[in-house]
């Protein structure tokens, strides 16, 4: 809207004047929940600050900074609905809540901590995972905050995504979430930083009912139930650490893995430390298989590390590490010890780790909470975190307190509809409750599994022994591996259909069409491709757009190899700072022919030693190479590396796939700017 003139007291919402709340109504809002302070939070200004200090400028909503607070605008009546909701937390549950209740016309106050800061160090801690379920109910209950969602963000469900081994960094189970979304109509997973997902939904509450909905800087500490002597109407008070109260017919308690709803329900519960702490930053980065990987976890002993594309040429990863809670490091050596952790690991794990900057690198322990069986307390419900926190490793846990608030929204607006004078609000909770149980806890259970297998994987016989260790140096795959990799493939497929398409039948329910967008399907390659690149790692492999080299130990040169097919044999020798070809027939070492594209090395003489990765290359018998080999020759050693092809070009950092990647045929041309 840079640019129009919107006259006071009122704000343009989708492209209509919208006039502000009248002063009846608004002195109807502030007298029943309190006094209304908006996100200048409770020792703010009259004048409201942004939800955030960044990208304020894409801010949905232009309205005048006169004092005066802007519309309130109920769906089905130009008055504010009798039945009135306080949700405590304005995280992604209670946002999302916030919308669904406003848009029938309810009252709604939603009381936040600290809406500016992303769960804890004040800082940007990057994307979380908003996959096909989340998005899928985020659509059914407001398409325009879910529209910006998927624009906004980064789809990585169109590439083959999947687990490694953490060393090598071969394939060990891959999973396709592209089909089981598409072929049930729904959204293809995406990637969005925390930041803007929260100010989408902010900025839509504060679009459906004003910024006096949201309340900045109020911590709901305490709740008490009352009940009018002559009426009998029920009503609960949302207690705050400064002593302001708020009430209203229903609380909501959305406030988190710590919340303080939660403890005044059901009394006090330690939180379960995973036994896990986790380093994690944001790297300046382009993958060399960027256009057909979304993300990958890597796989170790008491270790792990996840890596997903986030967009806008960025990397997001995590490095977990089993040791006690509470340690911290030294500053400015959080890198140094990720690198003592992962240092011997592939190097798409180590390049990611030195590709950030010591100050973008976090630390947090990893906490969850074992399942609950009381979500309710009257007319008090728990949502979210606060009743069902769980581990990261399935990326499910904002995606359950979206369809959490889907389902509380979609169950209050029928009691709604049977009875609006009076619902049975008791009812409507108890019900929410039973209709969210199963799936969560099943949900909370998986992630946690997910987190034991990705912790004890062992890769061979050996590890994790003590004193037997040396038995790694054979390479004898480890039995567990092995059956679990046998496991993992014949039940994934069908896992992966049920967590992100098994909340289908709600939403079909809700009168949501079974739909998904052109611009999902994959860009890096044909989605034909796609059962060829699940099966075959060499072909997925081959597909990247990249280039391949050899480099010495120290780096100090790199030996560039042929981008296509050739029948030419690079004759090759090294020292410890060159790689070069070698026209003498006596001074040659080893060949490396690229065939089918992929690249194979042989041993051109019985006087050389020719070891890939410890084994021993036989004479004029090719061995294929991947990226990671270390190639020692004669005790020179050799890395083969490949990076994508804009690296040499503009370096890392500078590719964004979804927009340096052709348009889909079947999508319109773009339209012409008015």
């Amino acid at each position: 809207l840079s640019g129009t003139r919107v006259p006071s007291g009122t704000r343009l919402q989708g492209g209509r004047r919208v006039h502000a709340m009248d002063a009846t109504n608004l002195k109807k809002h502030n007298d029943y929940f309190g006094s209304g302070k908006g996100l200048g939070g409770a020792h703010g200004s009259d004048v409201p600050t942004p939800v955030s200090r960044q990208r304020v400028a894409r801010r949905a909503i232009t309205a005048e900074r006169d004092g005066t607070l802007p519309s309130h605008q109920p769906n089905n009546s130009s008055e504010i609905s009798q039945m009135r909701v306080v949700i405590a937390g304005g995280g992604i549950g209670g946002l999302v809540l916030a919308i669904g209740l406003l848009k029938q016309g309810i009252s709604v106050k939603v009381l936040e901590r600290d809406l500016t800061a992303i769960r804890g160090e004040g800082k940007y801690r990057g994307p979380i995972q908003v996959q096909s379920n989340a998005l899928a109910a985020l659509q059914a209950l407001d398409d325009e905050a879910a529209e910006q969602v998927l624009n906004y963000g980064c789809i990585t469900g169109d590439r083959v995504n999947g687990l490694c081994d953490g060393v090598s960094g071969e394939w060990y189970c891959k999973f396709d979430t592209f089909h089981p979304a598409v072929n049930k109509g729904l959204p293809v997973t995406r990637v969005i930083s925390r930041q803007v997902l929260q100010e989408i939904l902010a900025e839509r509450v504060m679009s459906l009912g004003g910024e006096a909905v949201i309340e900045n800087g109020v911590h709901v500490v305490d709740y008490r139930q009352e009940v009018d002597r002559e009426s009998g109407k029920k009503t609960v008070v949302a207690i705050c650490e400064d002593g302001t109260e708020y009430r209203g017919d229903l609380l909501v308690g959305s406030d988190g893995i710590w919340s303080k709803i939660r403890h005044k329900m059901i009394g006090h519960t330690e939180a379960n430390y995973s036994r896990y702490t986790c380093y994690t930053g944001i790297s300046d980065f382009t993958p060399p298989d960027i256009d057909t990987v979304g993300y990958r976890v890597f796989l170790g002993h008491e270790q792990y590390f996840v890596s997903s594309d986030v967009g806008g040429g960025k990397m997001q990863w995590y490095g977990f590490h089993r040791e006690p809670a509470g340690g911290d490091d030294m500053p400015g050596k959080r890198k140094e010890r990720l690198m003592t952790i992962f240092g011997d690991w592939s190097d798409m794990v180590t390049d990611l780790i030195e590709a950030t900057p010591e100050d973008d690198v976090l630390r947090r322990d990893i906490y969850d909470r074992p399942p609950i069986f009381k979500w309710t307390d009257g007319r008090v419900a728990l949502l979210g975190d606060s009743a069902h926190a769980m581990q990261p490793n399935l990326g499910q846990g904002g995606c359950m307190a979206i369809e959490d608030a889907f389902q509380l929204s979609v169950d209050i607006q029928e009691e709604l509809k049977r009875d609006e004078m009076n619902p049975n609000l008791d009812k409507v909770l108890k019900g929410y409750f039973r209709k969210r149980l199963v799936r969560a806890a099943a949900i909370h259970g998986m992630a946690g599994m997910a987190a034991f297998m990705a912790s004890t994987y062992k890769a061979y016989l050996g590890e994790g022994l003590g004193p037997l260790e040396w038995m790694t140096k054979l390479k004898i795959p480890h039995p567990g591996r092995v059956s679990g990799q046998l496991v993992l493939k014949l039940t994934m497929p069908a896992v992966l259909d049920w967590v992100l398409t098994g909340y289908q039948s709600v939403l079909r329910m809700s009168g949501r069409a079974p739909l998904c967008r052109i611009e999902d399907k994959p860009l890096g390659f044909d989605e034909s491709q796609f059962p060829t690149f699940m099966r075959d790692d060499d072909e997925l492999l081959r597909a990247a757009n990249a280039d391949w080299y050899l480099t010495t130990q120290n780096d100090a040169t790199r030996f560039h190899l042929p981008d296509e097919d050739s029948n030419l044999l690079l004759h090759l020798a090294c020292t410890e700072s060159s790689i070069s070809t070698v026209a003498d027939v006596n001074a040659r070492q080893f060949t490396i022919q690229r065939k089918d594209g992929s690249y194979c090395i042989s041993n051109l003489s019985q006087s050389t030693t020719v070891l890939r990765d410890g084994r021993t290359v036989s004479c004029h018998s090719p061995v294929p190479l991947r990226p990671g080999d270390e190639i020692t020759i004669n005790d020179v050693r050799v890395h083969v590396k490949f990076e994508h092809k804009s690296v040499a070009l503009s370096g890392h950092g500078t590719y964004d796939r979804r927009n340096e990647l052709v348009r889909h045929p079947e999508l319109s041309p773009e339209p012409v700017a008015s």
